[in-house]
């Protein structure tokens, strides 16, 4: 199997691209040069000149820092926060699954492993009968499952794991990140690692401390939570 990582969650917002900043930036400091890829971006902001960006993609870039060109980090960049396939018919356009694999093939020649960012959970569609599940199987990536700590993420959290098992998809593991300083339920997330551990059958890669909105771009520190939290020698990077 190819040396990459397919970083997918259990919804949006749970924390994929902290998780993934995080992960880049601890084996940046190990000295390691990695590409990143995000298929498609939606809900993008326009800059001074009109010219989209992906905020996640830029996220990811910096945290890299390997010298890939912003252009070649997204396939697709769309301004309504929607799946994908809904983004793309909203501009009267469509995805290609193939031109993904193939612009993910061009930077798994450039560097020496690549991670990949999903948009939102396992299944949310990318074109016509083509979901995230199916990209990182036609990439042939390990999957890594981001969980995002709150009260019902066990379900999302087995569910999604249940279907990467069912699809006979390689499971690299999950991370469950912290995502409320103080949580409505703090018994649940007090428990949701003992619980995933004892339903699950996947390898629990760790778990990721709160970190406030004012720090998600302090990548150096990042890095070094990464280094103490997770079992960054278990991913395959």
């Amino acid at each position: 199997m190819r040396r990459g990582l397919f970083v997918t969650g259990t919804d949006t917002g749970v924390g994929k691209t902290l998780v993934s900043c995080s992960i880049l930036s601890a084996l940046r400091q190990r000295g390691r040069r990695l590409g990143v890829y995000k298929p498609a971006e939606t809900g993008c902001p326009r800059d001074e000149t009109g010219h989209l960006y992906g905020e996640d993609c830029r996220r990811l870039l910096t945290a890299a820092n390997s010298g890939q060109s912003e252009a070649s980090v997204a396939s697709a960049l769309y301004p309504i926060p929607a799946a994908p396939l809904v983004s793309a018919e909203a501009e009267g356009e469509s995805l290609d699954p193939a031109r993904l694999v193939a612009d993910y093939e061009k930077l798994a020649g450039e560097y020496e492993s690549v991670l990949v960012e999903g948009a939102g959970g396992l299944l949310v569609p990318i074109a016509e009968g083509f979901t995230f599940a199916d990209l990182a199987e036609q990439l042939g990536l390990p999957v890594l499952v981001v969980v995002g700590s709150k009260l019902g993420c066990l379900n999302h959290a087995l569910l999604t794991l249940s279907e990467l098992e069912r699809r006979g998809q390689p499971i690299a593991g999950y991370v469950l990140n912290s995502i409320e300083e103080e949580g409505l339920a703090p018994h649940a997330t007090a428990t949701n690692r003992e619980m995933l551990g004892r339903f699950g059958s996947c390898s629990d890669l760790g778990n990721m401390p709160f970190v406030a909105a004012s720090e998600r771009d302090a990548f150096e520190r990042l890095g070094q939570l990464a280094e103490s939290a997770l079992e960054l020698d278990e991913l395959p990077l």
